[in-house]
């Protein structure tokens, strides 16, 4: 169970996916520990969707897309583990994971790809993990074949469940954030909790990080400065999730409640082994700070720029549709369409300048221009909100009142007909579309998609206030105003010399 092997099969099916969650993980839903995610009721939508996935990149017909040939071992790998080194990378491996956002309309926020990119980019800056010492660095390097060559599923956590913020991680209550416990000569013990790990009971492995900002520089932080790879059933290790979304079966009734809740949860470790192999970081409160300074970030807001953009487009079809169906192209729908269509346009230019304007990484690679991003994970909440609004504004009542799947298969069926019927399109049809819009805007799941956009990069209000700290173009821009301040006494001065001397 410790041993981490490079020698994969390379890219795998859906199947494969599917097999690879039948272990002994411990995951706990509703008071009770799930023997076999792929097969309960509240995890085989998700599964599905993710196996589905890793179909995708099977297909001869994708295959270039989708893959590129392992630097170890030739095999076809997935292209979210490229280190890219040109632009043209960027957008090569963007593509690929447009691919897959296309497929579930963006609605999945940890699909393999996210962390995959994250620790491809970590393993080009694997010097700045040798700060804590140059096994770290060999570590991550190592773990990032690993996965590549075995084409994982990973989640991660990077946050310490709220108890008291007037304290310090260190200096919370019941020993209850997560920590180092003991070391021996084959790797660490860690107990405490994690959150939150979307994807944690789908995934085959979590990495665990620390957040920098988090540290204090006091000796007693130190046995939480640590970061390491865990598979998900690592003895002493378990998830505990939240309830599931609300689906009654039937694809049709919850198109995305039923196949695309893709779970959160709070991992607890106690006492749980950990091998050297995979651990990262390890009591340095230094290698925190200084391997925290790798080009993840950018990275991994590429990704999620990308899944952005694909869900925008995603929304802006329903929204289109909504306003065909019965024939409703009125000047004020129009005009509600228009910031849709502002909306993804903005989202698309914003990813191809980060990706033209690419900046120089380590090890030879290129790293998406940070600030296009930032901006994105800035506007992008407000953007989502306001096109949920947008859907129900749209939907308004025929949202509200579309039947299920049962109610047409029954002697009301006839009824529905009529009524549900749309301009051009049988009823059926009509609801189908309809219960997809209200299952994007207005259900439980819409309602948990428009908090994980508000926080899944983090506190929104520290992220704007770092952002407006370190914008690089602050200080040329305040430069270039006080220029031109300057200029006035030599603009005044040469408009008065060629003013005409008074009689």
């Amino acid at each position: 169970m410790t041993s981490m092997t490079t020698t994969g099969t390379g890219a795998r099916s859906g199947a494969d996916y599917i097999a690879s969650l039948r272990d002994d993980r411990a995951v706990w839903i509703d008071g009770e520990r799930i023997k076999d995610v792929t097969k309960d009721h509240r995890f085989r939508g998700a599964v599905q969707s993710i196996a589905d996935l890793y179909d995708l990149q099977c297909d001869p017909a994708l295959r270039d897309r989708m893959t590129f040939a392992s630097p170890s071992s030739g095999k076809p790998v997935g292209l979210s583990f490229l280190l890219p080194r040109s632009a043209e990378d960027l957008r090569r491996r963007r593509d690929m994971m447009k691919t897959w956002m296309d497929a579930v309309g963006g609605m999945m926020g940890r699909t393999p790809d996210f962390l995959n990119v994250m620790v491809s980019a970590h393993a080009s800056a694997h010097e700045l993990f040798a700060a804590g010492g140059e096994r770290f660095g060999r570590n991550i390097t190592s773990y990032h074949e690993h996965i590549r060559e075995n084409d994982l599923a990973l989640t991660h956590s990077l946050v310490s469940p709220d108890i008291d913020k007037r304290k310090a991680m260190f200096e919370q209550p019941g020993e209850m954030v997560m920590r180092v416990v003991r070391e021996t000569d084959a790797g660490i013990h860690v107990s405490g909790a994690r959150s939150v790990a979307t994807l944690g009971p789908l995934a085959n492995e979590v990495l665990i990080m620390p957040a920098a900002a988090k540290f204090p520089l006091v000796e007693d932080a130190e046995a939480y400065a640590v970061g390491f790879a865990a598979r998900m059933d690592t003895p002493g290790m378990k998830m505990i999730c939240r309830p599931s979304l609300p689906a009654k079966g039937h694809f049709a009734n919850d198109p995305l409640s039923a196949r695309m809740d893709e779970m959160d949860a709070v991992i607890w470790f106690d006492n749980a082994f950990i091998p050297w192999e995979r651990v990262f970081m390890h009591r340095s409160i230094k290698a925190v700070e200084t391997a925290m300074k790798s080009p993840s970030g950018p990275h991994g807001s590429h990704q999620s720029a990308t899944r952005s953009l694909a869900k925008m487009e995603f929304l802006l079809g329903i929204a289109y549709n909504l306003a065909d169906v019965n024939h409703s192209r009125f000047p004020q729908v129009m005009v509600q369409l228009s910031e849709l269509v502002a909306f993804v346009e903005t989202l698309r230019a914003l990813l191809r300048v980060a990706e033209v304007d690419c900046v120089p990484g380590p090890g030879g690679t290129v790293v998406p221009y940070e600030q296009p991003l930032n901006v994105v994970r800035a506007q992008y909440p407000a953007m989502h909100a306001r096109a949920l609004e947008i859907l129900q504004l749209l939907g308004a009542g025929n949202v509200v009142v579309a039947p299920s799947v049962e109610d047409l298969r029954s002697a009301s069926g006839p009824a529905i007909e009529r009524y549900c019927a749309g301009a051009d399109i049988p009823a059926e049809r009509k609801m189908q579309l309809m219960r997809l819009a209200w299952d994007a805007s207005c259900s439980s799941f819409a309602g948990r998609q428009n908090l994980y956009e508000k926080f899944f990069s983090g506190d929104p209000w520290r992220n704007a206030q770092i952002r407006a700290e370190r914008y690089p173009g602050a200080r040329e821009a305040q430069a270039r105003v006080w220029a031109f301040l300057d200029r006035n006494e030599e603009w005044q001065a040469r408009i008065n010399a060629d003013l005409p001397t008074a009689a």
